[in-house]
């Protein structure tokens, strides 16, 4: 390393712990705005009690009544009942409105924390890991963010309510209570502390599950982030099927681990209905005994059975939404976790206008230092290359200019981390279209133009950066960089820029940092192989071994031979449709990728794999509401037969069935929700195994369904919408309809001239409230869920991308679109909560209406003889109990477009349950070999290309062809051509995922496929992705490395049944040049090489995942640029082994280094260009083995 003179004062940017205390417990619990919450719930919670006491007194006096044939006091216990009526509707409608808005402000406030914690630190990587290793947490701070926080909305809708009334109702009822009856009120006050105690016992148990049972989900969501990362590598490498058992097993191992939290959680429900079943029992039971010996009126008696139930009531709502407080409360946990010591550290403040430069520095991931005791100084106005070996240091150089990487030891002088830019090797971009990320490192949107054209991006601006090709999107980084100096940096970094790049992009690029260099006032640090780089660099500085320099690209033509041809091809499309093959093309027809279908189908789908256990929860959901409307039934007409004063043994069997009724209650909700979450965790594993079977169909046909934050949007985020909404549409529709049918056929039998009240209640709650509260919410509820998809997307790039956005300065911009997308979504949830409050608020005035209302009619029966009096309490408390179930159905209405709106999302990916690829069959003779059969001497299999031409759906042009080559064993076919050019269409054509608009690509068997006899029938690759598999190997230009070791990635590379044996994975390491990097390390095999590879240099991450690709067992390899990130030498290293690796195989490369071929490589030419229309299509490039 060379040392130069220099100094400036140090600018220290490690990391502070942060020495702020840990909130309060109770913070902890309430969240943001919790104490506000509280005071406002505590009035709702003292008004809802006045509510029960007018409703109680009314039912009371107006059953006494109507046993009397008191008109007029009728009338009023009437009219007093609807005021109370009243009263509860509107304090529902209120408690629903508040809670949801203070449920959407505190998610507000955690989740632009979570955001502001990940763009300060500026990577989602632990403080021991390396800064580029955002990607291996996306999955799990996407999922506390956007998915874990919603389970703040039933904490705050639900729990956070109860508790408060849980404090509020017992003590006004139990007042009202005691002011009549001290004897009930002393029962009650004697068995309601046994309800916190068993809470507190079975909460504490649960709580533990339930932190578990998070992290069991966080790491399921990196898994699923990391499968949809790699997807091109699955599919590559013909790993699809054995990732999809994996994803099984991870799937029902979280089922697993789910539904034991949850019969753990339930036990809390279970428990509070057996506490206050037993304890209102003993009410009743004193309360019949004293009407019996006639020292209590009657009317008080029926006031306080009303009233007993309503002071365990908040305790039973507590421990039935237990569970989603438990599941609010860990991502409430994890969320002050991932935000604990994000404040910015104590930098010292030293003066950072000074010359960049280094003084005795060393900096490293891990004990062994990549830099060691350098000093350097880099000059303003020049360039200055820094050189070297593929791994010897040259990116850790950049990420510790970048603040990304604090140094071991030594300083960093004269770097002012406002006015920086930095330009990563592999870029990762937030902005949906191209013009929208150079944005947000613009000084405006005026300077953006000028950037596009200077770098031939205006044909993509307006595309979305998931979709570009890699070339395209290295020149966006450029762009970005150059928007940064021209916003005011004067530190320019830049870690390989012309990677990946065709020789026109590359000039534009350099002229590019050539203007920059005019500036005195910037300093450009650059990272680079390239030799036309080198030779731009003003000073250079060399780290650890020198590896040479590249030779620019060729510049678009081939190199003269008797095999290189120049095949047309037109730009390739940035559409994100599934291709198909085109009319009247020939061959086989690419195998049925199942289209969008329609949201009953896909419901359908989900259903099928646990229906039955979807009937059973029904069932038991319906039982369990029968047995809590005849528990109050049954009640009062103890009551009322207790008043008649009759033998103690004729009350027996009622006192028995009330306990029958008010346990089998309990047991039976407690198995109903076993049974649903049971079903709906077996549909969701389902579920998630055809979106990835649906995802792996598509594959390479868009670049869209490859990506992290599509396949987190889709794994993740739809699948767990269609998990939680189901449960929550399904059952409740279906039992409110059950239970209202129930109703009518008792009110039938008993109390025809009453069946008007119940039916019209009826219909108003189920049908009537219901479409009202759909009607208010019409579009709120599908614009929330497109709100969260939209939210994760943007929470997974952002993560991944934190290392690029901090070093860039823009992190305020960033988190001012989070907070935009959050404002969006709380508008959204805000205009919902009236239409939720509305719709259940109409359910109480109509249940509490008709338990009033029907005592005229059942006054009349009484008088006709047609009922007994202790029927009369039956009609009139019945309604009561069926105010539950009816609610029910007003939030299934809400939900019911959300869950349509999920449906449709997983339905544009899903493929049938249980569908196979199909397997290769033999096409007919081929134009090669007309008669299908062997010719003499010729028993090798080949790569046949015939005619071949590929167009995007919907695209006027081809992207290439037509193309004819045959490539047998031990041949190279190089294709060569500037980007998007239609080179890696042609690879994904080849694979199976892009079917051809003409001619065919085919395999002839020969001895690939079974015995010699086979012949020259051939597999037929075009839009055939199944052939492909087993047969053809592709590494992709960024080959993406899972979050594992050395031994785990090329594991993936077979079936666990042929795995390779360590000493096949040491051999193929050295044979790519990783020999002695591997005798280097402790662990060896086991070394953790991070997600993408983050723990490696970008040399050594390349050369793993073509030594991966080389223990495949495919017999053609796709090479899509494997030297791109390697110096001169290590790249002429790899090809030498490469070539020797691949003597036995059928090889297509894809390159932009004309040092990369060998002059006996097969050579076409790709051009960018459109052919006109109407124009005749250009002549058929040729090539002959």
């Amino acid at each position: 390393m060379t040392a130069e003179p220099g100094g400036a004062p140090h600018l220290s940017r490690g990391p502070r712990a942060d020495s702020r205390e840990d909130r309060s417990a109770g913070a902890d619990r309430l969240g943001p705005g919790g104490l506000r919450s509280v005071a406002v719930f505590g009035v709702l919670g003292v008004l809802k009690a006045l509510a029960l006491v007018l409703i109680a007194e009314a039912l009371a006096r107006g059953i006494v009544a109507a046993l009397d044939q008191d008109g007029a006091a009728l009338s009023g216990a009437v009219a007093l009942g609807l005021a109370g009526a009243v009263l509860r509707a509107a304090l529902i409608w209120a408690h629903r409105w508040f809670a949801t808005r203070a449920a959407v402000t505190a998610k507000q406030s955690i989740r632009h924390g979570i955001a502001a914690a990940v763009l300060r630190n500026g990577a989602a990587a632990p403080p021991d890991g390396p800064p580029a290793v955002a990607g291996s947490r996306a999955g799990t701070i996407s999922a506390v963010a956007a998915i874990g926080l919603d389970e703040l909305d039933e904490y705050y809708r639900s729990v956070l309510p109860t508790m408060i009334s849980a404090v509020a109702v017992p003590v006004v009822v139990g007042l009202r209570i005691l002011s009549v009856d001290w004897v009930s009120a002393l029962i009650i006050v004697l068995t309601i502390p046994l309800v916190p105690i068993f809470m507190i016992l079975v909460g504490q148990h649960s709580q533990a599950q339930a932190d578990s049972a998070s992290r069991k989900l966080q790491r399921l969501s990196d898994h699923l982030v990391e499968l949809g990362r790699g997807l091109p590598v699955l599919v590559g490498l013909g790993r699809l099927d054995d990732q999809a058992a994996a994803l099984d097993r991870i799937g029902v191992a979280h089922k697993d681990a789910t539904m034991r939290t949850l019969r753990t959680a339930f036990l809390s429900s279970l428990v509070l209905e057996l506490i206050a079943t037993i304890s209102v029992a003993v009410v009743a039971v004193f309360i019949g005994v004293r009407l019996i010996d006639g020292s209590l009126p009657l009317s008080v008696g029926l006031l306080a059975l009303v009233l007993a139930p309503e002071c365990f009531q908040p305790f039973r709502e507590l421990g039935a939404a237990f569970h989603s407080s438990q599941d609010g409360l860990a991502a409430l946990r994890r969320s002050r976790e991932l935000t604990a010591g994000a404040e910015p550290g104590d930098d010292a403040t030293g003066d950072a206008t000074g010359p960049v430069r280094l003084e005795h520095l060393s900096a490293g991931y891990g004990r062994s230092p990549v830099l060691d005791d350098v000093t350097a100084h880099f000059p303003a106005g020049a360039i200055t290359a820094v050189t070297g070996a593929s791994g010897s240091g040259k990116s850790t150089l950049l990420a510790v200019l970048a603040g990304l990487l604090p140094p071991s030891e030594g300083t960093v002088q004269g770097v002012d981390p406002d006015r920086l830019a930095w330009v990563p090797q592999h870029p990762h971009t937030v902005g949906r279209t191209v013009r929208a990320e150079l944005e947000l490192y613009a000084p405006g949107p005026r300077a953006v133009p000028p950037v596009l054209a200077e770098l031939g991006l205006e044909a993509v601006a307006d595309d979305d950066p998931a979709r570009i090709s890699p070339g395209e999107l290295r020149r966006v980084a450029v762009g970005r960089g150059l928007l940064r100096v021209a916003a005011g940096a004067d530190l320019l970094l830049l870690d390989e820029p012309t990677a990946h790049l065709d020789d026109a992009s590359a000039r534009a690029v350099l002229e590019a940092l050539a203007g920059v260099v005019g500036n005195p006032q910037v300093t450009v640090v650059v990272a680079s192989h390239d030799d036309r780089v080198l030779r731009m660099a003003g000073f250079r500085m060399r780290v650890g071994r020198q590896g040479g320099t590249r030779l620019a690209p060729d510049a678009g033509h081939s190199a003269p031979g008797p095999e290189a041809v120049s095949g047309p091809a037109a730009p390739e499309p940035g559409t994100d449709t599934t291709p198909n093959r085109a009319a009247g093309a020939e061959g086989p027809t690419r195998p049925a990728v199942t289209p969008p279908g329609t949201v009953q189908a896909e419901f359908r789908a989900f259903l099928r794999p646990s229906a039955w256990r979807w009937v059973g929860a029904i069932l038991l959901g319906t039982a369990a509401a029968l047995f809590a409307a005849s528990l109050t039934a049954l009640s009062g007409w103890l009551i009322v037969r207790a008043a008649q004063q009759p033998p103690i043994m004729y009350l027996m069997v009622a006192i028995v069935g009330v306990r029958f009724f008010g346990i089998g209650r309990a047991a039976l909700r407690y198995a109903e929700r076993l049974v649903t979450h049971s079903a709906v965790f077996t549909s969701l594993v389902d579920l998630r195994s055809r979106i990835w079977a649906g995802l792996a169909q598509r594959g390479l046909s868009t670049r869209a369904l490859a990506t992290g934050p599509s396949a987190m949007e889709y794994l993740v985020v739809a699948a767990d919408r269609v998990r939680d909404l189901t449960p929550r549409v399904l059952l409740p529709a279906a039992v409110a309809v059950t239970t209202a049918a129930a109703s009518w056929i008792a009110y039938g039998l008993l109390v025809p001239r009453a069946l008007w009240v119940i039916v019209a209640a009826a219909v108003i709650s189920v049908v009537i409230a219901p479409a009202v509260a759909a009607l208010a919410d019409r579009a709120a509820a599908q614009a929330v869920l497109e709100s969260k998809a939209r939210m994760t997307r943007e929470f997974v790039a952002i993560v991944t991308a934190a290392p690029e956005i901090r070093a860039n300065g823009i992190g305020e911009r960033v988190l001012s679109r989070v907070t935009a997308l959050d404002e969006t979504a709380a508008r959204d949830a805000k205009r919902g909560s009236w239409a939720l409050g509305l719709g259940e608020a109409l359910v109480a005035l109509a249940t509490v209406s008709a338990a009033v209302l029907v005592l005229g009619p059942a006054a009349g029966a009484l008088a006709a003889g047609d009922i007994t009096e202790p029927m009369v309490a039956v009609v009139a408390l019945l309604p009561l109990g069926l105010t539950e179930p009816f609610s029910g159905a007003v939030a299934a209405a809400q939900q019911a477009p959300a869950l349509r709106g999920a449906l449709a999302r997983t339905a544009r990916v899903t493929v049938p349950s249980g569908a196979s690829r199909p397997r290769p069959e033999a096409s007919g003779p081929t134009a090669q070999d007309p008669t299908g059969q062997k010719p003499a001497g010729d028993r090798s299999p080949a790569l046949r290309i015939e005619g071949l031409a590929t167009r995007w759906p919907g695209a006027g042009d081809d992207a290439f062809g037509p193309l004819t080559a045959t490539v047998r064993p031990g041949r190279w076919l190089v294709i060569e051509g500037p980007s998007g050019s239609g080179k890696s269409t042609l690879l994904a054509t080849i694979m199976g995922h892009v079917a051809p608009s003409a001619g065919s690509v085919a395999v002839a068997r020969g001895t690939i496929y079974g015995p010699e006899g086979d012949g020259t029938a051939s597999v037929d690759l075009g839009g055939n992705p199944a052939a492909a598999q087993g047969l053809v190997v592709w590494c992709p230009q960024e080959a993406h490395l899972f979050a594992s070791t050395i031994r785990g990635n090329l594991a993936l590379a077979r079936s666990p049944e042929e795995a390779p044996t360590d000493a096949e994975m040491v051999q193929v390491l050295r044979a790519v040049g990783l020999g002695p990097f591997l005798d280097d390390l402790p662990r060896g095999l086991d070394t953790w090489v991070g997600s993408g590879g983050s723990e490696l240099s970008g040399g050594q991450a390349q050369r793993l995942a073509v030594a991966r690709a080389l223990l495949a067992p495919g017999k053609v390899v796709l090479l899509d640029e494997p030297t791109a990130h390697l110096d001169a030498d290590g790249a002429r290293e790899l090809m030498d082994d490469l070539r020797s690796a691949l003597a036995e195989r059928i090889v297509v490369l894809v390159t932009h280094h004309t040092e990369d071929v060998s002059e006996e490589d097969q050579r076409v030419n790709f051009q960018r260009r459109r052919t006109a229309p109407g124009s005749p299509a250009p002549a058929p490039a040729e090539i002959s083995g």
